[in-house]
């Protein structure tokens, strides 16, 4: 049987200013880089249009998304200047969420919080 699904998934959707492209996609390749080595970090994809980034990102717990911020807090400051949010998502369960409301918060993001009802992971 499959486990309960309780990661906590990140959908961050950025409008990319203008001639920052090509740096927002050189800073998304070493933060991809730099999660391969993160043991907590599932998944963490970038994607592309012309003129926004939208990222995938889940973690196995909040620790895990922890060691995330600080594999990557030398490139963070830069990758925000270049971005505008214009949407944030993330799923987890109840306990989770209430983690990651404090996280957003403390980072100065809002940010929509459904909570997970049914689900399994692989």
């Amino acid at each position: 049987m499959k486990r309960a699904d309780t990661f906590i998934c990140i959908y961050p959707y950025f409008k990319v200013k203008d001639g920052e492209m090509n740096a927002i996609k050189e800073i998304t390749k070493a933060i991809v880089d730099k999660g391969h080595n993160e043991e907590g970090t599932l998944v963490f994809t970038a994607a592309f249009t012309d003129t926004h980034l939208f990222l995938r990102e889940c973690y196995k717990d909040i620790d895990a998304f922890h060691v995330h911020l600080k594999s990557v807090e030398d490139v963070l400051q830069d990758f925000f200047a270049k971005l505008e949010l214009e949407h944030l998502v993330i799923v987890a369960d109840e306990e989770n969420s209430q983690l990651m409301k404090h996280e957003m918060s403390s980072l100065g993001m809002d940010a929509h919080f459904p909570v997970i009802a049914h689900g399994f992971d692989i």
